[in-house]
């Protein structure tokens, strides 16, 4: 796994080495091992490795071609270079070492940007052709690997993080109000937009061309949102085994010891047993729990360890891991209020002690109807069929209620369909909500921006096609895992120098599995059916058994006093209120014993928070200091304090 950055000054100019090579730098958490920097003329690319396979120096980015008429720099690994090699060494083609980087280039002198519907595997990645003074940019299909970018009419800049573009004096730092507003919302700010004016992030599955013309952004998948009926049950539960199995032994392509994350959960659990019968040597199994909670949270990921036979290791997570949360809000680069990402960064930095790469479950609940809201959904789905003025009827009563009542909440989503019931549940706040906690200014500036706009617009046309519950789930895979679930993996493992691969995403498995019915992911009660079946003859039926477990941070529970002091010091701080985003009463109001609002109104407290610590970390410091977290290289792996 890496990081990299670069320039291409398409309209004229020369691009800054010196500039380059910070930039590059601000990634060492990213890429300890090496890096490298080249520069000529209008474009640069800068690269930190984190040597994973062919830690050779033919392995060293950026890397040319044979006559260094193409130059790549890339982020991630690309699992069919094994099949791929054969082919364009027959057709010529010369490799200097055993990185699947080098391929990128030889690819792109077959195919031209048409190469990258060729790839398998997690990657972003910058190419140059230095005779046809065209850059290449490319981001994987679901967007496991981040990219960043800005244009500014003559050039275009990019990183892997937004931390080591913004160190670019000319970009400017100007938030934009609306992404407040989503990221608040959401939990995340949503692609393509980021927390800056005129930064954007490419979307999972696109390309960006630029030539003299200037860029061009384009499409070059879609997740599949078309349901295959056709399959019998246990014929799509031998098949999808059988891809799995593929799935995992692929990234087992490695130059050093592969891990695994162990939850206990289905998805984790399936992906283990996978790669202990693919013949992953000694493997390591890495799981935590929370400091006051039962033994027997762990005890289920100690099963599957025992069963499976792995060296099993376990971190508890005590209150003050929330001091982490100064560095996190560094290391997201953007707003971002999922509090999961405490426990993900303990468990990176547990496995990053004694393994440089890890295999884990991510995608499994989206894939394949985990989550309980589905099962809901489901249930919810059959009263679609009563017509909508008799729905909205129904919810006519509700004004009469007591506001804030559960009954009248409930009455209210009586009208509501599938998709904005799930949009409503998956909501940190409402818009109601939002407009009691933002100052007047702030809302103003926001306008009518709807932060489900998007969403809204991706989801109806889904559901035309294959029905409400199918269409969430379609959902959820395109924008809440890879805005929300996948930049956190990135961000954590990344942070403690640890590459995480995830095979349910693989692109196979996710082009059979988003095709199958509802039917064999939701059956009888069942989250995840197919899957479990899957992988039942791998894992002891009561690992099987086990529903959603989830992976939150029980703010209301050991972490609730630790979470009320850091929030008190953060959000009734005079900077917090100078910034005239957020209502210094309502600070004052959320933040009092009598308050109410049960989970819900403790994990708002945790966004609120990690919004105002973001705004520390990136609006009052000078970019120069932008390139480290607000206490130095502190909570950074050992490999990069030595960088």
């Amino acid at each position: 796994m890496c990081g990299i950055v670069g320039v291409y000054w398409y309209g004229g100019g020369e691009a800054d080495r010196d500039l380059v090579a910070r930039q590059a730098a601000a990634l060492r958490h990213r890429g300890p091992d090496d890096h490298g920097l080249w520069c000529e003329g209008p474009a640069a690319l800068g690269h930190r490795r984190l040597s994973i396979v062919d830690p050779s120096p033919g392995g060293h980015q950026p890397m040319a071609n044979e006559d260094g008429s193409v130059v790549v720099a890339c982020n991630g690994e690309i699992y069919n270079w094994p099949e791929t090699a054969p082919a364009l060494r027959e057709a010529g083609h010369r490799f200097r070492g055993t990185s699947d980087t080098e391929m990128l280039l030889h690819l792109w002198e077959d195919h031209g940007a048409a190469m990258i519907e060729r790839l398998r595997g997690m990657f972003a990645f910058a190419l140059f052709d230095r005779a046809r003074r065209t850059l290449l940019l490319g981001r994987d299909r679901m967007g496991k690997k981040p990219l960043y970018w800005h244009d500014d009419g003559r050039r275009v800049a990019f990183a892997s993080e937004l931390k080591a573009l913004l160190l670019d004096p000319s970009i400017p730092r100007d938030v934009e109000p609306a992404a407040i507003a989503e990221a608040l919302t959401l939990q995340y700010v949503p692609s393509p937009g980021t927390i800056w004016r005129g930064v954007r992030k490419l979307p999972a599955a696109h390309r960006l061309l630029c030539d003299a013309s200037g860029p061009r952004l384009e499409r070059y998948w879609s997740y599949p949102v078309e349901t295959e009926r056709s399959r019998d049950p246990r014929e799509s539960v031998e098949r999808l085994r059988a891809l799995l199995a593929e799935a995992v032994r692929i990234r087992l392509m490695s130059d050093v010891p592969v891990g695994a994350l162990l939850s206990g959960g289905v998805d984790s659990s399936a992906v283990t047993a996978f790669l202990v019968r693919a013949g992953a040597p000694r493997l390591k199994t890495f799981s935590i729990g929370f400091d006051g909670a039962a033994a027997g949270d762990f005890e289920a990921a100690r099963e599957v360890a025992r069963h499976l036979g792995t060296e099993h290791r376990e971190w508890v997570v005590a209150p003050r891991e929330l001091r982490e949360l100064p560095r996190l809000a560094w290391a997201l680069d953007e707003p971002y209020g999922d509090a999961s990402i405490v426990p993900s960064n303990a468990l990176a930095r547990l496995a990053s002690r004694e393994v440089k790469t890890v295999l884990s479950g991510d995608g499994g609940d989206e894939a394949y109807g985990g989550y309980t809201t589905y099962l809901a959904a489901v249930r919810r789905a059959r009263f679609e069929r009563i017509p909508g003025p008799l729905r909205r009827l129904a919810a006519a009563p509700a004004g009469l209620l007591p506001a804030g009542s559960s009954l009248r909440r409930s009455a209210e989503r009586a009208a509501l369909d599938v998709g904005a019931r799930h949009m409503l549940a998956m909501s940190r706040f409402t818009g109601r909500e939002l407009a009691l906690v933002l100052t007047p200014g702030l809302l103003a500036a926001i306008g009518p921006s709807d932060p489900w706009g998007a969403s809204r617009r991706a989801y109806d046309a889904a559901r035309r096609t294959v029905g409400p519950v199918a269409a969430i789930l379609a959902l959820d895979a395109t924008t809440y895992l890879a805005d929300d679930v996948l930049v956190k993996v990135d961000r954590v493992s990344m942070l403690h120098s640890l590459e995480v691969r995830a095979p349910l995403l693989d692109q196979e498995v996710i082009e059979f599995a988003s095709r199958l019915p509802v039917e064999v992911k939701l059956r009888a009660g069942v989250t995840k059916w197919v899957l479990r079946e899957a992988a039942r003859p791998l894992l002891p039926a009561g690992i099987l058994a086990r529903g959603k477990q989830g992976f939150s941070l029980p703010l209301r529970g050991a972490f609730a006093t630790e979470l009320d002091r850091i929030a008190r010091d953060v959000l009734l701080d005079p900077r917090c209120a100078g910034r005239g985003w957020v209502e210094p009463r309502a600070m004052e109001r959320l933040l009092a014993p009598d308050s109410g609002g049960g989970s819900k109104r403790s994990h708002q407290i945790f966004s609120l928070v990690m919004l105002e610590l973001w705004a520390q970390a990136w609006l009052d410091r000078p970019r120069a200091d932008l390139a480290g977290p607000c206490d130095s290289t502190a909570g950074l792996a050992d490999a990069v304090r030595a960088a």
